[in-house]
Parts: structure tokens; sequence; C-alpha cells
């Protein structure tokens, strides 16, 4: 659902953080971020780097492994003082280093300056790190601003929500009274968002609720909305109906509608089919895309063949939905229509749904077809790649031979983007490969080649190859080499 939720108005996107204009930061705080950069293994600097390499780009330089981000004390030392002393600017752009190294080391820290703090940019920024990060253990601090949601501030009361709802997996009951306090008020934004954390994380108790606010008329549209959502979450079978009246209601405004052709998909109930079967040939398309989406729930040849015939829909978000379906109930009958969208759909996302959903799919004929497509040379480049990614995905195993394929026709290049791509999978999976691929990297002339094979070799302590890597160690070896090498020495 995640391109038929597009620009819908769905309130529970997290927001992406990006780094800002360094317009206020002390020149302390920055050169102490720079010193991090330097320090932290496996940061490859531009200045590094030898004209005679031929090196990549640096867009395509390897990322940070996770788990060659353990900073020298020293520098976890620097970070705890600034949250114990420094500026709450510095702070916030600290969050933002501690979150893109996934350093997860300081949350004691952390909640020890929420509960400090008054500033309400500053505790926002935290709830929105914890978020990230997956932390599990800031309820309470979310739980604080929820409960004094009359008093904070709108994006800091919506960050604490958004928390609980993406992380908290079974909310303490105090938690769940305060987001049905905060659900019934009159801050829209904040009521819809709180219904959807309900939803989420809510249980039985909060369905009644809901389907009596969805069936008053004078609950704002944004809210109905919302309701529907958080039900088809909760899978409330005792809202059908009144979903079946919504989805089936012309009056009704058109995004009410979608999402209750969701819900209905999501709740399973088979009461909902031969709407949904009327819906999905209707003349609204963005509804028809709804519809078949939720059509994916069920099974029969009506159903089977309503979502085989919208692979052929113009419009190519009813295509999109029409993938998932297919992938979703393994329809054999569908794989060459799949193929033919892979191939020649007009639109980009069609196509990569379509190798997704072949990816999927259990039929030879699927598995074939995109081993095929991953060593054509006449198809797009990025294509090609994202076949690779949802094959490995999905079966490791058999991608490997794949893997060496690409390795045998590419390693020669200079610069080799699916060379490039098989350099990050397998330095970054926690699955193995042959140590003849880890070779490879390792000889390659390109040293961003030659630190994913490190960083392979050394996550997964493949220990035959420790005095190759020893070598790598020394000069004349490029620094970035060197350094990324003998932390790979320390963990075999």
């Amino acid at each position: 659902m995640t391109l038929l939720m597009e620009g819908r108005g769905c309130n529970e996107s997290h927001r992406t953080h990006r780094w800002r204009e360094v317009g206020g930061f002390s020149v302390w705080a920055l050169v102490l971020m720079l010193v991090s950069l330097w320090l932290v293994p496996g940061t490859v600097l531009a200045q590094e780097r030898e004209p005679s390499e031929e090196p990549l780009s640096v867009e395509e330089a390897p990322p940070l492994d996770p788990s060659e981000s353990a900073a020298a004390p020293r520098l976890i030392d620097g970070w705890r003082e600034i949250l114990m002393f420094g500026l709450d600017n510095e702070v916030i752009e600290l969050l933002s280093v501690l979150r893109d190294q996934r350093e997860r080391r300081l949350f004691p820290e952390i909640a020890e300056l929420f509960a400090q703090s008054a500033n309400p940019r500053l505790r926002q920024r935290i709830l929105e790190f914890y978020t990230t990060m997956e932390y599990a253990g800031g309820e309470s601090e979310a739980l604080s601003v929820i409960q004094a949601h009359r008093e904070v501030p709108g994006d800091l009361l919506l960050a604490a929500i958004r928390y609980v709802s993406a992380v908290v997996e079974n909310p303490l009951p105090e938690t769940r009274a305060a987001l049905r306090e905060v659900a019934e008020g009159t801050q829209i934004t904040a009521a819809e968002t709180a219904i959807r954390a309900l939803g989420r994380r809510g249980g039985d108790e909060e369905i009644a609720p809901l389907v009596e606010r969805l069936s008053d008329r004078r609950t704002p549209g944004p809210v109905r909305a919302a309701i529907i959502l958080a039900l088809g979450d909760l899978g409330a079978t005792e809202a059908v109906d009144e979903l079946l009246r919504i989805a089936g209601d012309t009056v009704e405004e058109s995004t009410t509608r979608q999402f209750s052709a969701d819900s209905l998909g999501r709740i399973g109930d088979e009461r909902a089919i031969p709407l949904l079967l009327e819906l999905a040939v209707g003349t609204d398309t963005m509804l028809r895309a709804y519809a078949v989406n939720a059509l994916g729930a069920f099974r029969g040849d009506e159903v089977e063949r309503i979502v085989i015939n919208a692979l052929r829909d113009s419009f190519w978000r009813v295509r999109v939905a029409a993938l998932e379906a297919v992938a979703r109930h393994d329809l054999e009958a569908a794989i060459p229509a799949v193929q033919f969208r892979a191939q020649r759909d007009p639109e980009g996302r069609v196509r990569t749904e379509a190798l997704s959903a072949l990816a999927r799919m259990s039929d030879p004929r699927a598995r074939t077809f995109l081993h095929e497509f991953v060593l054509g040379e006449r198809n797009p480049e990025a294509m090609r790649i994202t076949a690779l990614q949802r094959l490995a995905e999905v079966d490791w195993r058999s991608t490997i031979p794949l893997f060496e394929q690409i390795v045998e026709a590419e390693q020669r290049k200079p610069q080799s983007r699916m060379m490039d791509q098989v350099g990050r999978m397998i330095s970054t999976s926690d699955e193995v490969v042959p140590n003849a691929i880890y070779e490879a990297f390792l000889d390659h002339p390109n040293f961003i080649m030659q630190i994913y094979g490190i960083r392979a070799v050394g996550r997964h302590g493949i220990r035959a190859l420790r005095e190759r890597v020893a070598t790598m160690s020394e000069a004349p070896h490029h620094q970035a080499v060197r350094r990324v090498a003998t932390d790979a020495l320390e963990r075999m």
C-alpha cells in the first residue's frame, strides 16, 4: 500500500532528517564532528583519494557498516560531554551524528537530558531519534508529553504519539488512556495521529468507540479517515457494515471511500467481496486501485480474474495493486503478464513492482526470468540491480550463482554498478558467499571494492583470508583500506 497511500494525508509517515546548514553551529561542535568522521572506521574521506586508483564517485562510496561503528572510547566520552554540557543546537546536531552512526550506547544520557531539558525542540528531536533508532525504552518520556498535550507544542506532541505508534509494541494502560484523550480532543492533526496509534497499538476495547464516532456525521473528515484506517488495523469485523456503506456511497469523499476499501481488505470479511469486485472495475481510478489491492486478501476464481485483468489497467497505481495481489496469492496464471510488465511497462514503479512480484512467486519460470534479466546487459542497469536485490531478499543461496557470474563478467571493469551492488550486499548481509567472491573484491584495483571485500571478510570472520587482509593493513595500500583492514583484523 505504500504507493497507494502516497500524498493522501497519512500522518504516520516519519520525517526524513537531512543535514542542515551549519549556520549558528559552534566551531567546537563542528570540529568534533569532523574528528568523529575521521575516527569512525570505514569512513572514506575525499581528500584521501589517489588519482591513479580511478575510484568510483563519492556518491557510490560504500556505506558505513553498522557493525563497524564502534567509536573510540575518547570519541564516546566527547559525545557524552556534549550531551551533558553542550548547547541545545550542538546536541541536536549530535543526535544526527548518532543516528547516522547507529550509535546505541548513549541512550541513558539522552534520557536524562530529556528529563532535564525545557527546550521543546530538543525534546522533539530526542523522540524522533528514538523512533528512527527503534529504541523501545522511551515510553515514559513519550507518555509525559502526551499526558501534557494541552500545554506542549504540537510538533512535540506529534513526535511523542508517532514514537509510541511506531516503536512501543505493548503500550502501558496509562499510555493508551492518554492517547484516547488526545484522540477525543479538538486538535485535528493530533487527534487523527492518536487514532492511528490506537489502531496500531490498541485492543478490542478501542473498536466500539471508534465505530460510534465513524457513524456520527459530525465527526470531521480527517478524523473519520483516521478512524477507518484504525479499524482496519484492528481487524474490526464490527465495522464491516459501516465500511461497506461508506465505500459504496458516491456522496462520500473519495479518500474516505478509498480508505474504507483498504480496511475492508485488511479485515478480510468475505461480505466485502461483491462490492470490491464492483469498485475494481469502476470509473474512479484511485478507488479501483484500493479495491484491487483489497481483493488481494481474498481467494476465488472471480477475484483472481479481476486481479489479473487489472494488470492491463491504464492507471499505473491499479497495476501496482494488482501485482501486489498476484504475488500475495502466487498466481501462476499471471506470470506471463507480470513478465511483460517487468520488461515493457511505461512506468518505472510498475516495472519495479513486477520484479518484486516475480521474486516472491514459487513457479520456476519466475526465477529463471529474473536470473536472465539480471544477466542481460541490454536491460536497464537500475532494473537489473533491483531484480538482484529482490532475489537475494527472498533466497540468498540461489542468488550466489548470479553473484559469481556478475563478478566474473565485471571485475575487470574500473567502474561497475553491478559489481558495486554485489559488494554492498556481501559486506552488509549476515549470509556468506564462497571465498572466491571475497577474493575477487580484495584483488580489485578499485579501493572501494577492496573495502567491500575487507568488510565482508571481517564481518564473517573468514580466517582463511586473514593473512590476505593483514597485508592490506599496511602500505602501499590506500589509507582508507588500511584502516578498514585493521578493524577487520581485530574482529577476526
